[in-house]
């Protein structure tokens, strides 16, 4: 239920800032908007500015944006405010302004969400699974797993990436143990496992849980690297 409700918000999110750019383009070009809603539907309110019906309608998805002389055939009254009737060159730039603008919001998000930093979980152990490879190497609660095969891992999803796809082969686990550096090697045991699409696969398991603590790693698009 959450994964639906978070697909619907980011969604309606990313039809919202789409027809945004149709609509700040026509506005630029003085084509004139009818209606620009946030929504779909049914209207819930709604207040006219100038030419255009502002409205908020009972689908909170995304929302649309209505051109005067969208349809060709339609009658105009303001032919120069006519969508269909501007230059082609306006007409591809308003119609582009839905994909640019996602772009441009992405790009943007990204930026701000690495700046004000991204939680992530650490490579900390929380729990050794009895009879794993990770427990008969002598992988310990609470150890701190730094480097694999001389790779750094800062993250618990660098360890599992690493020991999905090695099944079988052997890995040298750098740790860090109550401030003391070990190194361990350890087998990763094949097993069946589903991926998204319901499919078996066969992947490298060792038998570690995460702790469960998070950092938060920020980006610095300004520093040097």
């Amino acid at each position: 239920m959450t994964t639906m409700i978070s697909f619907i918000i980011v969604l309606g999110v990313l039809i919202f800032v789409h027809e945004f750019g149709h609509f700040i383009l026509a506005k630029k070009f003085k084509v004139g908007v009818l209606k620009f809603s946030l929504g779909f539907g049914p209207k819930l309110l709604g207040r006219k500015k100038g030419e255009t019906e502002y409205l908020i309608s009972a689908v909170p998805i995304g929302g649309y944006v209505k051109l005067l002389g969208e349809d060709p055939e339609e009658e105009c009254t303001e032919p120069e405010k006519s969508f269909s009737r501007q230059p082609l060159l306006r007409r591809a730039l308003i119609v582009a302004a839905g994909p640019i603008f996602n772009l441009l919001f992405a790009v943007l998000l990204f930026i701000i969400l690495n700046m004000l930093g991204v939680p992530y979980l650490v490579s900390t152990i929380g729990e050794v699974k009895e009879n794993s490879p990770a427990a008969e190497a002598g992988l310990l609660q609470g150890d701190k797993i730094i480097a694999i095969n001389n790779t750094g891992v800062w993250k618990w999803d660098h360890l599992v990436e690493i020991v999905h796809r090695s099944a079988g082969e052997k890995l040298l686990f750098t740790i860090n143990r109550e401030g003391k550096r070990l190194e361990i090697p350890i087998v990763p045991r094949e097993e069946k496992s589903k991926n998204i699409f319901g499919e078996e696969i066969r992947i490298g398991l060792i038998g570690v849980y995460p702790s469960g603590d998070f950092m938060v790693k920020k980006y610095n698009p300004f520093s040097a690297t």
